[in-house]
């Protein structure tokens, strides 16, 4: 029979990081000092076969499912269902009120996965991104990598963005909010790739950009990307990655990564008509969420 621990010292959480993804180990090499992450783990037999890794927010009011993974061969005997219970239980213990869980298709364990979260009366999974993967080469081949826009507007490095120009967008945002909350710029600015990270002036203002970043050395990740709404049926957006990809090109970094909000119509479309051919990889980003009960006092 299979037992559950809490996994709060590093000397423990070594033996279960292959359970988690590469992403998330160093979050839980950390049990020991950080209070924020959660961990536990199923053993069988003195034997990791599985981990729920968590992460509280800074003001502890919601929580992540980072992972959850259990070993294929000690599948179906509960052991998911005890794992995301018992973190529940911690987290609600730990003063949190709800819990949510992102995910992406297309990996294996995904049809389990939304049967678990069903079980345990998380909300039914919403799609949020669509996550799309190709390389140059490929890509090259679309007719939209054809794309040009006119002398009106000048593309340019964004590293090379003045402070003027920033705090123009910055009281603009505040005065009139234009721009998504989940794309302003400064937001990915961290370790961006000054290769391709782009913007975009049009008479004289800051209008549009694409900030990118190199995930791997083979690779880069098309993080944000918006131009303003009344220029947005002009494709000028879909021209400004154009370039950035054959900046890319030009250097022989062949991945490219992208994720598209689900809320983000007009790009939602065009990656289903129009970019979807010239893919290597395309999912969706998925969540769920689930409000956590009192502990009783």
């Amino acid at each position: 029979m299979y037992e559950l621990t809490g996994l709060d010292k590093f000397g423990q959480a070594f033996f279960y990081q292959s359970l988690t993804f590469p992403l998330f180990r160093s979050k839980l090499r950390t049990v020991e000092s950080e209070e924020s992450i959660v961990a536990i783990g199923a053993f069988y037999l003195n034997k990791p076969v599985g981990l729920v890794l968590a992460e509280i927010s800074k003001n502890c009011y919601s929580a992540e499912v980072l992972s959850l993974f259990v070993k294929p061969n000690y599948r179906g005997q509960g052991i998911g269902t005890a794992l995301l219970t018992r973190i529940e239980k911690v987290l609600s213990l730990r003063g949190c009120q709800e819990v949510e869980l992102i995910y992406t298709t297309g990996r294996s364990g995904i049809l389990e996965l939304e049967y678990l979260l069903r079980k345990c009366n998380w909300s039914p999974p919403e799609s949020r991104r669509l996550i799309c993967q190709s390389t140059t080469d490929k890509i090259a081949k679309a007719p939209w990598m054809q794309l040009s826009m006119s002398s009106s507007y000048q593309i340019f490095p964004w590293i090379e963005i003045t402070q003027a120009e920033r705090r123009t967008i910055e009281e603009q945002q505040q005065q009139h909010p234009w721009i998504d909350p989940d794309l302003v710029p400064w937001k990915y600015e961290k370790e961006l790739e000054p290769l391709n990270s782009l913007g975009l002036r049009y008479r004289g203002e800051v209008v549009g950009w694409v900030i990118t970043h190199r995930i791997a050395p083979d690779t880069i990740r098309y993080s944000s990307m918006f131009v303003r709404k009344d220029l947005q049926k002009m494709a000028i957006g879909m021209t400004l990655v154009v370039n950035a990809i054959k900046l890319q090109a030009q250097v022989n970094i062949p991945n490219y990564v992208c994720s598209v909000q689900i809320t983000n119509t007009a790009m939602s479309n065009f990656v289903n008509k129009h970019m979807s051919p010239y893919l290597t990889s395309f999912e969706e980003s998925r969540g769920s969420f689930k409000a956590l009960r009192k502990p009783w006092i």
